[in-house]
């Protein structure tokens, strides 16, 4: 089980644990931002701090995880970051919001994908690693390719984005690959 203290570090971020605090006015900007939001499912909804208040709730008490990305050189929160674990299988399916539109790019997603999953596969000792995008999502793929995942399974026109069916693309990383 992830430690609730846990704090990763990479060359450039650090990821830590979601407190209340960090619920605020920023966070909510970005998930009611329909760019930031464009390719994820909660683009559907309008986030109040009563929400965001609830979904942190939903991790407690879990072996799931939601883990704030900061820039380590100036301490700013730039996004966040899900595992959701299920130890009896050995496995963990990641998710990844960068919310500062102005760090789009620069590599802090593939950072942070890369130092979560090294520590799930790596001290955690799960044995696979998913994540998935819609097609269009090309920094998403990016991101999953370039850490090591292979395209596992292909959801063929399962969701619409901007009016357009998209496949589902699902990634993994076994830790003995």
């Amino acid at each position: 089980m992830i430690p609730r203290t846990l704090q990763l570090g990479g060359p450039r971020l650090r990821l830590e644990p979601v407190v209340e605090d960090m619920l605020g006015p920023e966070y909510l900007a970005w998930l009611n931002d329909p760019q930031v939001t464009r390719f994820s499912n909660q683009r559907w909804r309008t986030h109040t701090v009563d929400s965001a208040r609830a979904y942190l709730a939903s991790f407690e008490g879990t072996s799931n995880r939601f883990l704030a990305v900061y820039l380590a050189a100036d301490d700013r929160m730039i996004g966040t970051m899900t595992a959701y674990i299920s130890e009896a299988h050995g496995t963990a399916d990641m998710g990844l919001m960068i919310g500062d539109r102005s760090c789009w790019g620069q590599g802090y997603g593939l950072e942070a994908w890369s130092t979560l999953m090294g520590h799930l596969l790596g001290p955690l000792a799960l044995r696979k690693v998913t994540g998935g995008c819609v097609r269009g999502n090309v920094g998403m793929r990016i991101i999953m390719e370039r850490s090591g995942m292979q395209l596992e399974a292909v959801r063929q026109r399962q969701e619409i984005v901007d009016g357009v069916e998209q496949d589902v693309l699902y990634f993994a990383r076994f830790r003995d690959s």
